[in-house]
């Protein structure tokens, strides 16, 4: 009885794995962030494997970290992949993970961030150094574009994340492009000052808002890549709207010239972008060759140029037709792997139909035991410890409920107080800057500024009810500027002009 169902079950494999197209090479793929950049170059990555069934990638990330990347690649290299591409996030730092990779006989092609010696097979990349002189000839022609005033042209640096290559490089040739023009007496009153965004949009806008709480508006924004140049472009929009500043002007560079900067600068957000791009179908291609023996480019340099409105419309227009084009290649792709299958199946049943039913007796006893086992490896593994973690939940959302009371104690009891500032409320609730803001938008979804004005308008609506206080008391009594800016902000809050009973 054994060994007829050994040979039936052999059958079965010979019969659905005599087409199959299973990859024959495997590429482990260790991104350094999980950023839109990087999320472009992984869906080209994926789109030009579609043109190589016979190979799969592997896609692990490091999330900023140089130590579990390189355990990453490590973890690679046990693996035995057929062929590695590491985007590197600081190139010093993982360079012995790359060498090790090498010399275990696994070629590596580095994307992005070029690593110290040779041992590697390939690079694809753009010159970051390059990218940081293209925004100094930006800063310098803005600067010429002022004319002669003698107070400094002040330059904002919403850097990238510190130590990383492209935030090193970029920021280098930045300056040293600035210095050269400083010597040939171009320059000398241009000052650089520096914010770390991160990379990231959210990380951008938090350290520019406070940067502008503190100094006067920039001559100019450069940022590291486009997300964090939009992000710099709603801390200034909000900052003068909110605070009634002068509209002036300021001009905004980002890196990258992807779909999100290109927007932008459509919209009018930021002036221009740098391009550096990401290329994921060259490393495909590139793996390709490599793999099948075939010649390949060592070291290929991706080229940088700026783009402005005048390009970036017909640019966003092409990614726009190039993705709809390829998701429309995929689903007919999907039909057709799909229609593939069927066949497939159908010849499968037609054979093997007398004995289905035995077999799938016999699977459905091994699923039932298989699940039974699974459950209560869940129950011990998993459910035990997310109702573990569902108490912690608690006690940490029973600590925000008691700062929110505090935080609107606090405000409330110094509402018609003008001193009632950041600052201020941050030494009565014992909180750095960065941490009360970090605080109060997580409790109340919204910054210090803006909760303090919102619980000033919802006073002021109290008051305007329930006493007789005019509309120009009620505004200088909870310390508006004016009544005109009281009722613009009434408005925008409560959706109406404000009446006195």
């Amino acid at each position: 009885m054994r060994n007829i169902i050994v040979s039936i079950l052999a059958l079965c494999l010979l019969m659905t794995g005599c087409n199959s197209r299973t990859p024959q090479y495997r590429i482990g793929v260790s991104q350094c962030l999980d950023d839109a950049w990087r999320q472009k170059m992984n869906y080209e990555m994926e789109r030009e494997l579609l043109l190589h069934p016979d190979m799969s990638l592997s896609r692990r990330i490091a999330y900023g970290s140089n130590e579990l990347q390189c355990a990453q690649i490590d973890s690679f290299i046990k693996e035995r992949v057929d062929l590695l591409i590491v985007s590197p996030n600081e190139a010093k730092q993982v360079q012995p993970a790359v060498t090790r990779a090498y010399r275990a006989g696994i070629p590596v092609i580095v994307a992005d961030r070029r690593v110290p010696g040779d041992e590697w097979t390939a690079f694809i990349g753009g010159d970051n150094y390059k990218v940081g002189r293209l925004m100094a000839h930006w800063v310098m022609e803005k600067w010429k574009k002022r004319g002669t005033v003698s107070k400094p042209f002040v330059v904002l640096e919403v850097a990238g994340l510190p130590g990383s290559t492209p935030a090193t490089l970029r920021h280098k040739g930045m300056m040293e492009g600035i210095e050269e023009a400083k010597e040939e007496g171009l320059a000398a009153k241009v000052e650089i000052q520096s914010v770390m965004g991160s990379w990231y949009k959210e990380n951008a806008h938090e350290v520019v808002s406070e940067y502008l709480e503190t100094h006067p508006l920039p001559d100019v924004i450069v940022a590291h890549n486009d997300l964090m140049a939009i992000g710099a472009a709603e801390a200034v929009a909000y900052y003068q709207t909110s605070h009634l500043k002068s509209q002036r002007y300021v001009p905004i560079m980002g890196v990258d010239g992807i779909h999100p900067g290109l927007q932008a600068i459509v919209d009018g957000m930021i002036e221009c972008s740098a391009t550096y791009s990401s290329r994921g179908d060259m490393l495909i291609d590139a793996a390709a060759h490599i793999l099948h023996e075939e010649p390949y480019v060592h070291d290929t340099v991706l080229e940088t140029a700026l783009v402005d409105i005048t390009a970036a419309y017909p640019m966003l227009k092409q990614v726009e037709a190039i993705t709809r084009d390829l998701e429309t290649l995929h689903i007919v792709q999907t039909q057709a792997e799909s229609k593939w299958r069927q066949l497939r199946f159908d010849r499968f049943i037609l054979i093997l139909f007398v004995v289905f039913f035995f077999i799938l007796f016999v699977i459905t006893l091994a699923y039932v035991f298989i699940k039974q086992r699974k459950i209560q490896t869940e129950i011990k593994h998993d459910i035990i410890p997310q109702l573990e973690n569902m108490q912690e939940a608690i006690q940490l959302s029973k600590k925000d409920e008691a700062f929110a009371e505090r935080l609107r104690q606090v405000v409330d009891d110094y509402l018609t107080d003008p001193n009632l500032t950041v600052e201020f409320l941050g030494s009565k609730l014992q909180l750095s800057r960065t941490q009360l803001f970090r605080r109060v938008k997580a409790v109340a979804g919204k910054g210090p500024l803006d909760y303090i004005r919102e619980r000033r308008l919802i006073r002021a609506d109290q008051l305007l009810h329930t006493t007789d206080m005019t509309i120009q008391q009620v505004a200088l009594e909870l310390c508006f500027s004016s009544a005109g800016y009281f009722t613009k902000c009434y408005k925008e809050y409560f959706g109406h002009l404000p009446s006195a009973r």
